[in-house]
C-alpha cells in the first residue's frame, strides 16, 4: 500500500526529525521512512547500492535496518556527510576531544576574508574561529574522529553565516547567530548524543565516483535505491557553493550532474526513444548521462534485483518533459522491466519565473532485472 504522505517522503524534510540523518541538511534527499517503506514493500535485498548518495539517507537506512549497502557520489561534501553519518565511533573519544574544543581559546589573528561578497555574510569573530577550528580538526591523527568534527564545522559555518539557501541560490539574509565555535561546540554534542542512543551496525562503503562509470562486479548487487539529479536543475553547482569553496577547494562543479558532457555511449547503442533527438540539447545530455547510469546499473544488478529511482521532470522554457516516462522507456530498451510508476506529487512549471507552462510529477519508479 502506498502511504498516504508519499508526496512528503520524496522530500528531505522528514529526515529533519530524525537522529543522524539531520546532521546535515541536504534539500535534493528524500526521507528515510522511504527507504524503509521501499524495502519492505518490494522485498528488496542488500546489499542495497545509491549511485547518488547525496547526504547518505538510502545508506544510513539501510545500516539501521542491518542491511549492507554501498553509496557513490561525485561530490566530496556529500560523501563526507554520508561517511560521517554511516560510521562506527569510538564515542569517548569523541567526547574527549570536544572537550579539547572547549578549553581552546581562539587567538586574535585580525583575519578577514579576501573575498569581499564573504566579508559581508560573515563577522570578522567567525571567520577567524572557523579557520582556528579547520586547523585543529586537520590536525586530528584519527580519520573517523577528524570526518566527524570537519562536517559538524562545515554544517556551523552554514548555519552562522548571513545566507540561506532558496531554490537554487544562495541569498542573504541578517540572522541572529551566536559565535561559530560555540555553535560547533553545541552541533557536536548533539551529534554525541545521537550516537549514544544509536546502535552500531555493518558500515556501507562511500566512494567518491561518477555513477555512470563506477565499476561493480557484475550480478553483486541485490537492489538500487537513488534519486539522479533533476532535468535542467542547478541546485548542485549553487546552493553548497560556499562549502565546496571553503572546505574542499572545489571552484567550478558540475557536482552529480554531467549535463553536456561528450556523449559516450557505453553500451554501444543510441537511445531507442521516440522522438527524443527533438528534445533541447541539455535534455537529450541528460537522458543519455542517465543511461549510461542504468546500463551500469543492470550489469551490477543480481537477476530479479530491483532498482528504485525518485525523480521529478524537467521544466524547460518553452516545455516540461515527464522524465519518469523517459526513464522507463530506456529501463525497457536496456531490459529491465517496469513493476511501478508512482506519482508521488505534481510541481508547477514556470518559465521565467512568472509563467505557468503545467505540472511536472516526481514519481517513484520501480524497475526490475529479469531472472533470464
Amino acid at each position: 500500500m502506498i502511504p498516504k504522505n508519499i508526496s512528503e517522503l520524496v522530500t528531505f524534510s522528514p529526515n529533519r526529525f530524525e537522529p543522524i540523518h539531520d546532521w546535515f541538511y541536504y534539500k535534493e534527499g528524500y526521507a528515510k521512512k522511504l527507504v524503509e517503506w521501499l524495502v519492505k514493500e518490494y522485498n528488496l535485498e542488500g546489499p542495497i547500492f545509491d549511485p547518488f548518495c547525496g547526504s547518505g539517507t538510502t545508506v544510513l537506512a539501510a545500516k539501521q535496518m542491518g542491511i549492507e549497502s554501498i553509496g557513490c557520489d561525485v561530490s566530496p561534501l556529500a560523501v563526507l556527510a554520508s561517511k560521517v553519518k554511516t560510521r562506527n565511533y569510538e564515542v569517548e573519544t569523541l567526547k574527549k576531544k570536544l572537550g579539547e574544543f572547549r578549553e581552546m581559546k581562539v587567538p586574535p589573528e585580525q583575519l578577514t576574508p579576501r573575498d569581499e561578497r564573504l566579508r559581508k555574510i560573515i563577522s570578522r569573530g567567525n571567520w577567524e574561529e572557523m579557520h582556528f577550528l579547520k586547523k585543529k580538526i586537520e590536525e586530528i591523527g584519527d580519520e573517523k574522529a577528524r570526518d566527524f568534527f570537519y562536517l559538524a564545522m562545515v554544517d556551523s559555518f552554514g548555519a552562522v553565516a548571513q545566507v540561506v539557501k532558496v531554490g537554487g541560490s544562495l541569498r542573504r539574509a541578517k540572522k541572529n547567530v551566536p559565535s561559530m565555535k560555540k555553535f560547533f561546540e553545541r552541533k557536536c554534542e548533539r551529534m554525541i548524543r545521537d550516537l549514544e542512543r544509536g546502535k552500531k551496525g555493518v558500515e556501507p562503503e562511500v566512494i567518491e565516483a561518477d555513477a555512470r562509470v563506477f565499476n561493480l562486479e557484475e550480478n553483486s548487487i541485490g537492489s538500487i535505491i537513488t534519486s539522479p539529479p533533476y532535468l535542467n536543475k542547478i541546485e548542485y553547482t549553487t546552493v553548497y557553493k560556499l562549502e565546496l569553496i571553503l572546505f574542499f577547494k572545489v571552484q567550478e562543479t558540475q557536482l552529480r550532474a554531467f549535463i553536456g558532457d561528450e556523449p559516450q555511449n557505453i553500451r554501444g547503442t543510441k537511445i531507442k526513444i521516440k522522438n527524443f533527438q527533438k528534445f533541447p540539447p541539455i535534455a537529450q545530455a541528460y537522458f543519455e548521462d542517465m543511461e549510461k547510469v542504468m546500463v551500469n546499473c543492470f550489469r551490477c544488478l543480481k537477476p530479479k534485483g530491483k532498482m528504485v529511482i525518485v525523480v521529478a521532470g524537467g521544466c524547460l522554457p518553452d516545455r516540461i518533459i515527464q522524465s519518469d516516462e523517459i526513464l522507463c522507456d530506456l529501463g525497457q530498451a536496456i531490459g529491465f522491466k517496469i513493476i511501478d510508476i508512482i506519482a508521488a506529487r505534481e510541481i508547477f512549471c514556470h518559465a521565467n519565473r512568472s509563467i505557468k507552462i503545467g505540472k511536472v510529477r516526481e514519481s517513484v519508479i520501480v524497475l526490475e532485472k529479469p531472472e533470464v
